[in-house]
């Protein structure tokens, strides 16, 4: 049994999103910009279970195939990790409702999706999964660990407990029941006119209009991280910094790292370059970094380990 952190992703399964989505880097952008809605109107937030949830089972537990894998899977995984389990209907075993069992304990902490890799190969394929059961905990539309076979209750409880524990703080959390009382369909014409352009793919009218919900409410995070998102998400899909070069190649490799959601992974490589450039090449490279800081609050402790690299960098 592999506990997260102990293996890291390989090439194949850091690009899973693009061998699914069929684009590398437009689901992450649509989700993290989309993740303002949670906090205006819960009720419509994206990743909500739709037809593909398991009957009665609420939002803890969903039946993926390719079709559904996008928002199933790797917008939900933005909010709390997914668990999916690759099954086959010729060989059931009991993992599954020992799975089912435990994310319904839960209670919308964690998500149990199952995945027949009869009905959906391609899903088995992209994680190389080599047996069934095998199971692959996702997160921020990531694999970030995994097992084979059949456990005991109490190892499953641990490597759950492994997964919470490495994800905590970093999504954005479970999305309320649109049914609950109290849920509330409230309206932001002006993100939804921002979400609208970049569920459209344009993501020069979704930067322009995300621009101006960041100068309307500068304190707002979650739309300044937006709006860095799609700002990062243009540049790559755009490609632009192409030049030849150190800086350039930093600048490209933050971007990519940013769409990915690798903040300390995208201050670092800035910062190493700051500490390795002077005149207006640091600037570049200093103003971009300043840039992606301000997506995050101040008091963030990523924020804070960055800005003290930087300090040192400079001087």
């Amino acid at each position: 049994m592999t506990r997260p952190g102990n293996r890291p992703p390989s090439a194949a399964e850091q690009k899973l999103a693009a061998s699914l989505a069929g684009a590398v880097d437009l689901s992450g952008l649509k989700s993290r910009a989309e993740a303002p809605r949670g906090a205006v109107a819960a009720g419509r937030a994206p990743g909500q279970p739709g037809g593909g949830s398991a009957p009665g089972a609420g939002a803890s537990r969903v039946e993926v195939d390719e079709a559904t894998f996008e928002q199933e899977v790797l917008v939900r995984s933005t909010q709390v990790p997914v668990i999916i389990e690759l099954v086959s209907q010729r060989a059931p075993t009991a993992l599954t409702a020992q799975l089912a069992a435990l994310a319904d304990e839960a209670n919308g902490a964690w998500v149990h999706a199952t995945v027949d890799v009869d009905v959906a190969p391609g899903i088995a394929q992209a994680l190389q999964a080599r047996a069934v059961p095998s199971v692959f905990a996702i997160a921020g539309g990531r694999p970030i660990a995994d097992f084979e076979g059949e456990q005991p209750e109490e190892a499953l409880r641990q490597w759950l407990d492994a997964v919470l524990r490495a994800t905590e703080g970093k999504l954005s959390g479970p999305v309320p029941d649109a049914d609950a009382p109290g849920a509330e369909d409230e309206t932001d014409p002006e993100l939804d006119a921002a979400e609208e352009a970049l569920s459209e793919g344009d993501l020069v009218t979704a930067e322009e209009r995300f621009s101006a919900l960041v100068e309307a409410r500068p304190a707002d995070h979650t739309i300044v991280e937006a709006l860095r998102y799609v700002q990062a998400g243009r540049r790559v899909s755009e490609e632009s910094d192409t030049a030849e070069g150190t800086v350039p190649a930093a600048l490209r490799s933050a971007d990519l790292m940013l769409v990915a959601a690798e903040y300390d992974a995208a201050f670092s490589v800035l910062t190493d370059a700051v500490k390795v450039h002077f005149g207006d090449d640091r600037q570049i490279l200093r103003t971009r970094l300043l840039e992606i800081l301000e997506a995050l609050p101040a008091d963030d402790p990523r924020v804070l380990v960055a800005r003290r690299e930087l300090a040192s960098a400079l001087y």
